[in-house]
């Protein structure tokens, strides 16, 4: 199955994934929740913006 996956699938599957392991890292150490959650979202933006401004998706 992960095979067929394309780019913009990983991309959907990585950003909550980083969103997720932000929040965990924040639970399981001393870094307060938000701090966890600021660090899972920028690793996701990091995601979003190589999905949508660097390699778009195309119609191939």
């Amino acid at each position: 199955m992960l095979g067929s996956l394309t780019r913009p699938d990983y991309h959907l599957l990585f950003i909550p994934s980083a969103l997720l392991c932000g929040i965990v890292a924040a639970v399981l150490s001393p870094l307060s929740l938000s701090a966890g959650a600021g660090i899972g979202s920028l690793l996701a933006s990091a995601a979003v913006v190589d999905g949508v401004a660097l390699n778009p998706p195309t119609e191939n």
